[in-house]
């Protein structure tokens, strides 16, 4: 298993904290930096659209939230097109702790697939306004 490269990945996120993207944007959840995070703006649901350089299997990530602005829980989520059909489906849903601290989250070996892009949906967060903050989203890949 080895980290995805910052460089093989694009991000997308639903908000950021005061329109700040200097101070609290995307690039912050993959820069490996203590001290920077992604800040979402009021409001749910947030989410965080990862888009990869080529159909990738990931196999497992890594999030940290700082407490108090965590999600309450992670839906997994991938775009498909069947038919000329873009849907949205849901892989699985975390459960992450209101910690600090890095949590790491499998893909289970029967729901691992290529996949071109994932979206992490915060339906719900722990802070009152909706607010979610990441420090880092680390993502692994079988290789």
């Amino acid at each position: 298993m080895t980290l995805i490269p910052s460089k093989d990945l694009t991000a997308r996120v639903s908000s950021v904290l005061g329109r700040e993207t200097k101070s609290y944007g995307k690039q912050f959840l993959f820069d490996g930096c203590d001290q920077t995070c992604w800040n979402s703006d009021e409001g749910t649901p947030q989410w965080v659209m990862v888009q990869f350089a080529k159909p990738t299997a990931v196999t497992k990530f890594e999030i940290q939230f700082q407490g108090g602005f965590a999600a309450k829980s992670i839906c997994l989520q991938r775009t498909s097109t069947d038919s000329e059909i873009t849907k949205l489906e849901t892989i699985k849903t975390y459960y992450p702790e209101d910690i600090n601290s890095i949590q790491s989250f499998s893909i289970p070996d029967n729901l691992l697939l290529l996949t071109d892009n994932l979206k992490f949906l915060f339906p719900e967060g722990t802070d009152t306004y909706g607010r979610i903050i990441v420090y880092k989203l680390n993502l692994y890949q079988k290789l």
